[in-house]
């Protein structure tokens, strides 16, 4: 018992790691967002503001947001700069704090409160997964959307009209087709990743709970009966 406490206080620590990592990614994929909004990198590198100017190509990550211009000597400038780095320290803390209190939370799962604590950790993620999911499919439009309004040149940066539109049911994901066999993802790769992971999680926490609610039941089955002794004699 008392390592099954140790270990269900370790993780609340990292639990709460978890939550501050994940705040900490929300909050500079914001700033990131709006420092590369207001920076228009493209045209500072094109007009030669900055950079030591000649020919470069472009690279635009939305995660985070960041535009590179990227010349041919070499030289990369980034929009984002520093909040790139700081933004990938935080998810990986996000990650490793999230992986290890998952561990802690199903390292000999027993008991009632075992069985509470994972389901309610798989209803959360069940809801986190609900969520990124409908965003996924909700920003690139309706299914029954005209390919040009779903593939707009604004959105993909080709400017020809597309073909169709093929939608994948799981890991949420809406592609333009063009006629002459291009193709492009409308959802970034990294949410159907974590359209994985939280499914992984999910079940993970449902199958601990289960697992700890047997092991509840079975431990309050094999409980000995004390009976009282007889006071007749």
């Amino acid at each position: 018992m008392p390592n099954i406490r140790a270990s269900r206080r370790d993780a609340d620590r990292l639990w709460g790691v978890f939550g501050v990592a994940l705040g900490a990614t929300f909050v500079v994929w914001m700033v990131s967002w709006l420092v590369t909004g207001i920076s228009e990198q493209d045209e500072r590198c094109a007009q030669g503001i900055v950079g030591p100017g000649g020919r470069f190509r472009l690279e635009e990550s939305s995660f985070p947001p960041n535009v590179s211009c990227v010349y041919e000597d070499g030289t990369t400038l980034s929009s984002a700069g520093t909040l790139v780095w700081i933004f990938w320290a935080a998810v990986v803390v996000l990650t490793v704090s999230g992986l290890g209190a998952l561990a802690l939370e199903l390292t000999g799962v027993r008991g009632a409160k075992a069985a509470s604590r994972l389901s309610r950790l798989a209803i959360t993620g069940a809801a986190a997964l609900a969520a990124v999911y409908a965003l996924a499919f909700f920003t690139t439009g309706s299914p029954k959307s005209d390919p040009l309004q779903t593939c707009s040149a604004f959105t993909t940066g080709i400017y020809e009209r597309a073909q169709s539109v093929h939608r994948t049911p799981f890991p949420a994901q809406t592609t333009c087709v063009y006629a002459d066999g291009k193709t492009y993802d409308l959802v970034p790769g990294w949410m159907g990743t974590l359209e994985w992971m939280l499914l992984a999680a999910t079940v993970a926490c449902a199958a601990g709970a289960v697992r700890a609610g047997r092991s509840a039941d079975a431990g309050a089955d094999a409980t000995p009966r004390v009976t009282e002794p007889d006071q007749s004699r």
